[in-house]
């Protein structure tokens, strides 16, 4: 038993890293303009779908579809920002600070987005099979094996995370972000076009996640419903991890990863993610705000 435990832990690693860079872009989003963006798993589903579609038409590896996908999805992202979440933000700038009735948008622009993929494609499950999901990376005799398209997943987590925190610390960009984060309207009075840092915010969000979706869609089945499977996932992990906080992310993610795939060594595989819930609510009784989150 406790062979198996020991040789779970690299695969929960592996498993937690590609949570925590799907809720990268989430807690991008959040962190900046306090928008709980519920379409990011449809989002995400959209990103997978781009992949394999240049994959089976094009023969486009989904790693250099990178290049294509991420500006792509970025230029949604800003758009869904400029045409649904500002107007609600200017119209309501004067009640309250953080309308609910974004909430309701964003849910409703991610089932909108879900049901036109089904539409379109169908409820069949479709597979991208890439060279990385069809090789394997072994450790010794056959110890450790699986598939590389999971391990460039972990390593693209975190060059993702690194990127992100880069732009957001050591950029001019960076620093309009943090100032519009921290307060939006003193930011304003310095002469910085909030909208259009929240653009951007929610554009590096949407990029960030569709970022991640070129390694999920090589090992994980493709289908509409596939946002679903992670959105409410990378909720819990950005909660978790601290709201707004990158390294958070990552980390809560990794966390989820190591407890579900080595809980499943004592129990089954659905029964295991109850612990991830478990420690959700325990961490959160006793710190409100997250891991990493600061108390205001």
């Amino acid at each position: 038993m406790l062979g198996r435990v020991l040789l779970s832990i690299p695969q929960g690693l592996l498993q937690g890293a590609s949570y925590g860079a799907i809720a990268l872009g989430l807690s991008v989003i959040f962190g900046v303009s306090r928008v709980t963006n519920f379409s990011h798993g449809a989002l995400l589903m959209v990103s997978a779908y781009l992949y394999y579609e240049l994959f089976t038409r094009f023969g486009l590896d989904p790693y250099l579809s990178i290049v294509v996908v991420a500006p792509i999805m970025f230029a949604v992202g800003y758009a869904i920002q400029k045409a649904l979440v500002t107007p609600i933000l200017q119209r309501e700038k004067g009640t309250t600070q953080d309308p609910t009735s974004l909430l309701l948008i964003t849910l409703g622009l991610g089932y909108a987005i879900q049901n036109l993929f089904t539409m379109m494609y169908g409820s069949n499950y479709k597979t991208l099979n890439s060279k990385a999901s069809e090789s394997y990376f072994t450790v010794g005799d056959g110890l450790f094996v699986t598939q590389w398209s999971k391990v460039i997943a972990c390593i693209v987590s975190f060059l993702l995370a690194g990127a992100l925190w880069y732009i957001i610390n050591r950029t001019e960009l960076g620093k309009k972000i943090r100032a519009v984060s921290q307060n939006r309207d003193a930011a304003a009075l310095c002469g910085i076009n909030v909208y259009h840092v929240y653009g951007i915010a929610f554009g590096l969000g949407v990029a960030a996640v569709s970022v991640a979706g070129a390694s999920l869609a090589q090992y994980y089945f493709i289908q509409p419903d596939i946002g679903t499977v992670f959105a409410t996932k990378s909720f819990m992990i950005v909660v978790l991890g601290g709201l707004g906080s990158i390294p958070g992310a990552l980390i809560s993610g990794i966390i989820f990863g190591l407890i579900e795939v080595v809980g499943a060594q004592f129990v089954t595989s659905s029964s295991a993610q109850m612990f991830s819930f478990l420690l959700f609510i325990i961490v959160l009784f006793i710190r409100p705000a997250g891991l990493f989150g600061r108390k205001k």
